[in-house]
């Protein structure tokens, strides 16, 4: 009896044993495969996050790709846009220079838009329709140079009269067939104290810069129609579309040899660009990112209707701001780009 007790603990034992050995088996089994589970969630996770990551990174460089090849594509669009500006203005002025000048301003007269639309190949600025905000008066007077180019025209005389409603001045570079073409107006501006300059014959880049001898010979004969209508010689040139970057080394040792002084300018107005009043408000934001500058500020702008239009505008600012507008002479220091 006893000994079949003692075989049932033994065999009860053996049970339970085999039961705790079951039970901690399926529970370990339970809990590697939980972590096996988690550990794979993880790295589906991580997967999932790298490949996100990486996703982000090619929409970005494809990003990075697109924007400089738009980029490339307007810059060239815009190049390709003023070449063909550019020849127009000068086939506009060449066709003007080759016909018959008239007696005076109010024969034969072309339109007023006459070669007086050449535009500098300057790289366009994105169109302002805000008005900038002026700067407060100064106490001390800044000098300011206007210029106006490819004249002159029949409407100089407005323009002229502008000026002297605010006891301004300005300089006037003309081209040769143009001072044949109105002369009283090229004789107004000498007689009403503006400064004038040479502006080129051909006002063509090809016939113009072939060479020293091209660039001397225009000038000489530029020179010559100004001093046959009005009297005087002035060596003040300014070259077509500036002197940059078809004005060689060789080519400004020649015109300084012959005595002339060659004009550029630091403020481009664009109002060959702009058609209307926001080539001031483009001069007047230039002038403000100029306010610590304390060299004399040059204007270009040209003799079109346009120009005269909206000038009024201009010269109001450059009043109330206390600015001085002279005109230009040989006593003065060129500014060049």
């Amino acid at each position: 009896m006893g000994m079949r007790k003692n075989g049932w603990i033994i065999w009860a034992s053996l049970l339970i044993l085999a039961v705790g050995v079951l039970v901690t088996g399926a529970f370990a089994n339970h809990y590697f495969y939980a972590k096996a589970t988690s550990n794979e969630a993880m790295n589906q996770q991580k997967h999932e996050k790298s490949g996100q990551n990486q996703s982000a990174a090619n929409a970005l460089t494809q990003t990075v790709k697109d924007t400089a090849a738009e980029k490339e594509s307007m810059h060239q669009k815009q190049q390709q846009a003023e070449k063909a500006y550019r020849q127009n203005a000068d086939k506009e002025i060449t066709n003007l220079v080759e016909e018959k000048p008239a007696a005076n301003d109010t024969a034969s007269a072309p339109p007023d838009n006459q070669g007086s639309n050449a535009a500098k190949p300057q790289e366009q600025s994105p169109q302002r329709d805000e008005q900038p905000q002026p700067q407060q008066e100064n106490s001390s007077k800044r000098t300011v140079y206007l210029t106006f180019d490819d004249g002159p025209a029949s409407f100089s005389k407005d323009i002229i009269a502008l000026l002297e409603q605010y006891h301004f001045k300005a300089t006037f570079f003309m081209i040769d067939g143009n001072i044949r073409r109105y002369p009283d107006s090229a004789k107004l501006m000498v007689q009403s104290g503006e400064g004038v300059g040479l502006h080129s014959v051909s006002h063509d880049v090809h016939k113009f810069y072939a060479s020293a001898n091209s660039v001397l010979g225009e000038l000489s004969q530029n020179q010559a129609t100004l001093k046959e209508i009005t009297g005087v010689e002035s060596i003040l040139i300014r070259t077509p579309y500036g002197s940059r970057p078809y004005m060689k080394d060789e080519y400004k040792q020649a015109v300084y040899s012959h005595g002339y002084q060659m004009w550029d300018w630091n403020i481009d107005s664009k109002d060959w660009f702009y058609k209307d009043e926001r080539y001031v408000n483009s001069v007047i934001e230039q002038i403000n990112q100029k306010a610590n500058y304390n060299g004399p500020i040059v204007i270009l702008m040209h003799e079109r209707r346009e120009t005269l239009a909206s000038l009024p505008k201009l010269l109001d600012y450059l009043s109330k701001q206390n600015f001085d507008c002279r005109a230009i002479d040989s006593s003065i220091p060129p500014v060049h780009f």
